[in-house]
């Protein structure tokens, strides 16, 4: 019997990816996607993995999430708001109080879900990539803890840390400045 798998966030880039090498490697897949605007502004997306079941709906509604996970033996957790800044209630109540109503789901109705993969922080990916007037494009450690207690917030580099050319890298870079330290 082939394994049967939940991807939270299925139409998304990630969880997409996810569905997609899951088929591939012969299990039965249900994504749960709710379709965000932010992310989704023409509806569902045509790269949705036609061999996998799709449930439009919001991991915050209880009877979606229930009905998604029925059957389910593996739940990849890929569902994520990341518009924080202007909607920061938006931000916890899907991120934090959706992932939560789902584990309890899965308690209270004692569902075979024997693993739960999560999807990784942003956080992972430190500061992000900064222009140092001194040394070009740099990719700085995470702030101090002491230097954030003492509320300031300055991102800054140590020359020692990796800079790249401005040709290697793209995306968004900070402004940052030398630690003179």
């Amino acid at each position: 019997m082939a394994k049967r798998a939940l991807v939270t966030g299925g139409a998304g880039l990630i969880g997409s990816h996810v569905v997609d090498l899951l088929v591939r490697e012969g299990w039965q897949v249900r994504a749960l996607d709710n379709l965000e605007r932010q992310t989704h502004r023409r509806g569902k997306p045509a790269w949705i993995n036609e061999k996998a079941e799709f449930i439009q709906g919001d991991l915050r509604d209880r009877d979606t999430i229930t009905a998604a996970l029925d059957q389910i033996d593996t739940v990849f957790h890929q569902a994520a708001y990341g518009g924080y800044m202007p909607e920061i209630t938006k931000f916890v109540h899907v991120n934090s109080l959706g992932t939560a109503q789902m584990l309890e789901v899965i308690r209270e109705k004692n569902l075979p879900v024997q693993k739960i993969i999560v999807a990784s922080s942003q956080a992972v990916y430190s500061e992000g990539a900064g222009d140092c007037p001194k040394h070009g494009l740099v990719f700085p450690s995470v702030r101090p803890v002491e230097q954030l207690r003492k509320g300031d917030w300055q991102v800054r580099h140590h020359h020692e840390e990796r800079s790249h050319s401005r040709e290697r890298a793209g995306g968004r870079r900070n402004r940052l400045r030398p630690d003179e330290g």
